[in-house]
């Protein structure tokens, strides 16, 4: 696992993993693995893990496909992927070396997330935690999401021993939670989308943000909404900006269904 130009400057879209991208997501994979890894694991370590010379399209396309994938792109093109269960686990997280520290694995972490989140409410459930096996290399991003180490492990593979943690993070924990739907207009879904880029990377830069994001559906003018705070005074500072903000004038007409809970 690994840690848009600027979010501020550069839109990163996600959406579900397809075919096409099974020669993309591989190609990110190996770079993300044999460079930006590289700075944490040995040489002989980093061929066990990307074993390039043993992977191939068909078997990577089912693997992705069976891990519930997600792709996150910047002008159409992929920049990274990851994917998550309806429990929670996420198996991989990776984005394209020269796409590192931009906002990419933030966005897309909070999407899974998200995703996870819907998965458990659509069977009334409540969904307790998030956990990943996470690279030494990817510690720290995950640690300043609040994931916490469980364990420190040694896996071998293709025969070499590697090091990485079990980390588990409560999504919300006693913090403040928002859920619901925002509701568009047939003539406001065009505004929405051209503000929503903006108004998701300010608000993952704010103090007390855990996690924050807006999805599509089917039905283009439903917006899933999931936001998590810190604590009630990030969450209410959070909507005293958003109130004054561009995206706040822009939806300021549409409908919203939420509940909010912690506060």
């Amino acid at each position: 696992m690994e840690s848009n130009k600027s979010a501020e400057t550069q839109a990163v879209v996600i959406r579900p993993y397809g075919h096409a991208d099974a020669a993309d997501t591989l190609t990110i994979f190996l770079a993300a693995v044999t460079e930006t890894a590289a700075a944490d694991y040995s040489p002989e370590q980093i061929q066990a893990w990307a074993r390039p010379e043993a992977r191939d399209l068909s078997t990577w396309h089912a693997s992705m496909q069976e891990r519930n994938s997600y792709v996150a792109t910047v002008d159409g093109a992929p920049v990274g992927f990851s994917d998550v269960d309806p429990a929670g686990y996420i198996d991989m997280l990776f984005v394209a070396p020269r796409h590192q520290r931009q906002g990419v694995a933030r966005q897309l972490i909070g999407y899974v997330e998200a995703r996870a989140r819907q998965a458990e409410l659509a069977e009334l459930a409540e969904l307790a935690e998030l956990t990943a096996d996470v690279s030494i290399t990817s510690r720290p991003f995950f640690e300043r999401f609040g994931f916490t180490v469980e364990a420190e492990q040694h896996p071998v593979k293709a025969g070499v021993q590697m090091t990485n943690y079990k980390m588990k993070r409560n999504p919300c924990g006693p913090a403040v939670r928002l859920s619901g739907q925002l509701v568009c207009h047939t003539d406001d879904q065009a505004t929405v989308r051209d503000h929503l880029p903006l108004h998701l990377s300010l608000t993952h830069a704010e103090k007390g943000c855990s996690s924050f994001n807006v999805t599509t559906t089917s039905n283009p003018l439903i917006w899933p909404v999931e936001e998590c705070f810190e604590h009630a005074a990030a969450f209410e500072a959070h909507q005293e900006r958003v109130a004054g903000s561009a995206w706040g004038h822009v939806t300021s007409g549409n409908e919203r269904h939420y509940s909010v809970t912690g506060r």
